[in-house]
């Protein structure tokens, strides 16, 4: 009975997200994970970076909770100006797919010695579609219901994203819009529609030297469709070469407790456990992420590089 219930709120936490969901997948470790909604930040800091991250969402769940994997390659392209990079998206609700590759390019300047602007822009494609026939709560098939999506129907639109920041010292803010061109996929068995919307994205943080050995890195991520607007409020705390971790409260929705250690000064592992506050704690028992990224600091032949620490990312 418990295990019936679960599945009917989950039943119907999906049919209302086609009408008013956030169509972009939710990521707790955002703050290392800019790039995947901003093309802007492709190549900064003089850094190369590939990342991986996945997420299981609503854990307790026992059919159909969304998962995701992301998976980033970005990096300077010095004899372009700026950076370019390419992201691959794979993220299931139900029977529901949207799979993504994109490719990415940023032109980044000096303003002063000491501040930098970057604009990006991004394009790729999407397929959306369904895998695997659709069951009612009940046991009941879908499968020879018209309305309803067959398996292995879809459709594969362009998508466009555009990007810019600004970084000042330890400062750092940045807009983007993603689907900028709104595009419409039509199923192949013409069962349904699905309408891309603009999602906006406003991130800042900056960093905070405490001490010789602890360095606070206080930011925030706001996500809005002009529907419903996502606030996260971060604050990560790193201790020594290798310990890191920190807190998030997102608005409305969850606390989100953050745990990390970096294996050697490229290769850094984390973890974030999303503690549900929302109308679905009492099916959920929260949800899980784990990142991994390799990085490198590049810089251009003949220069010397700089030493400084990435306030996005160390």
């Amino acid at each position: 009975m418990h295990c019936m219930k679960k599945i009917l709120v989950l039943f119907f936490v999906l049919l209302s997200g086609l009408a008013k969901a956030q169509q972009d997948p939710q990521f707790s470790l955002n703050m290392f994970n800019i790039y995947s909604v901003n093309p802007a930040f492709s190549g900064s800091y003089d850094q190369f970076n590939a990342l991986a991250i996945h997420r299981s969402q609503w854990a307790g769940f026992d059919n159909g909770a969304p998962t995701t994997q992301h998976v980033s390659v970005e990096a300077p392209v010095y004899f372009l100006h700026g950076g370019a990079g390419i992201s691959l998206l794979n993220d299931k609700v139900g029977n529901d797919y949207t799979r993504g590759v994109s490719l990415s390019y940023a032109y980044q300047t000096k303003l002063t010695k000491k501040s930098e602007l970057g604009i990006g822009f991004n394009l790729g494609f999407i397929d959306v579609g369904v895998e695997g026939e659709w069951t009612a709560p009940d046991g009941t098939s879908g499968a020879n219901d018209p309305l309803i999506p067959t398996s292995g129907t879809n459709d594969v639109v362009a998508d466009l994203g555009l990007g810019l920041y600004y970084r000042i010292q330890e400062f750092y803010i940045g807009y983007s819009v993603t689907h900028l061109n709104q595009a419409t996929a039509v199923y192949s068995d013409n069962t349904r529609t699905f309408n891309f919307k603009k999602h906006h994205y406003l991130t800042l943080g900056w960093k905070n030297d405490v001490t010789s050995e602890l360095v606070l890195r206080p930011s925030m991520h706001v996500k809005s469709d002009q529907v419903s607007t996502q606030i996260d409020f971060n604050l990560n705390a790193t201790y020594g070469e290798h310990l890191w971790g920190g807190v998030t409260y997102r608005l409305d929705d969850a606390v989100v407790l953050i745990a990390g250690y970096n294996i050697n000064k490229n290769l850094k592992f984390g973890y974030a456990y999303d503690i549900t506050t929302s109308d679905l704690k009492s099916e959920s028992s929260g949800s899980h992420e784990i990142l991994l990224r390799y990085s490198f600091k590049m810089h251009p032949r003949g220069k010397i590089p700089t030493h400084y620490r990435n306030i996005r990312y160390n």
